[in-house]
């Protein structure tokens, strides 16, 4: 017979994590259905340990910083493991109080709305709305639902395979109007796939696909430009996409990608001496 509350607590919260022997639970089982004061007091933990669950997964769904998944994905060693030392024999092991749980579910709601705070208030980095004034705009949001959609495809990534890059080369720049050449970025481990052809801003886009090791696709699109020759370039972020925009004399360009690459700006920079 479970004798006092505290007793009575460190069970309850021992069945609620499925630590109890089959004999134990069914004991404690059997007092919550005879005894009102245990039940109400098995009803609460479990409300409280149902509150903390709901909050933690809340938590776990809030954005990653784009700090930091790039950090992650360019970290050059990996960290060593730390071995630690095994508890020793017999060491007692500590149940939380019902007072203890309550309390560090209050701790972890208000951490999961500080979090959801300082996420909504924190200033971001280039986007849609700093960009209201160019005119290139209109052509950039239709760039970003192009990758978007197509970028999902498997069979029908591309419209011309890269095995036929003399007529890709011929039929874009009819197209458009833009003389390129097909960058061969297998040093940066790009696989160039094919070529697409869509509009944008209602101007015609010759659109270069490569894919990269971890199959996530990377593309160039062009355009006739329609501002003066710009060589600086401006790195934008949509969501998960990342965009590196730059203007040449005669056409304007869009490197497009996951926004997690870290190494967007610089590919496009290689791309830019090429293209």
């Amino acid at each position: 017979m479970i004798d006092n509350r505290k007793q009575l607590e460190a069970q309850l919260s021992a069945m609620l994590d499925g630590e109890l022997s089959d004999a134990d639970r069914a004991a404690v089982e059997a007092l919550i259905q005879a005894d009102a004061q245990a039940r109400a007091q098995a009803e609460m933990l479990k409300s409280v340990d149902d509150f903390g669950r709901l909050h933690f997964a809340d938590l776990l769904k809030e954005p990653v910083s784009l700090d930091l998944v790039r950090s992650i994905k360019t970290a050059s060693e990996p960290r060593r493991a730390v071995r630690l030392p095994k508890a020793g024999p017999g060491r007692p092991r500590i149940k939380p109080t019902l007072n203890v749980v309550i309390a560090s579910s209050l701790l972890m709601f208000s951490l999961g709305a500080g979090a959801g705070y300082m996420f909504a208030s924190r200033p971001q980095m280039t986007t849609y709305a700093d960009l209201a004034g160019d005119p290139n705009k209109a052509w950039l949001d239709d760039v970003v639902s192009n990758y978007r959609l197509f970028s999902r495809q498997s069979r029908h990534l591309v419209e011309v395979p890269a095995a036929e890059s003399a007529h890709i080369v011929d039929w874009l720049m009819a197209t458009t109007g833009v003389s390129f050449r097909i960058p061969d970025l297998r040093s940066e481990d790009l696989e160039f796939v094919g070529a697409r052809l869509y509009s944008a801003g209602g101007r015609p886009v010759g659109q270069l696909v490569y894919r990269n090791r971890d199959a996530e696709v990377i593309a160039i699109s062009f355009a006739k430009s329609l501002t003066p020759s710009d060589a600086d370039m401006q790195e934008v972020i949509r969501d998960d996409i990342g965009l590196v925009v730059w203007h040449g004399q005669q056409a304007s360009y869009v490197l497009t990608g996951p926004s997690s690459d870290a190494y967007l700006d610089g590919l496009a920079g290689k791309i830019a001496g090429i293209i």
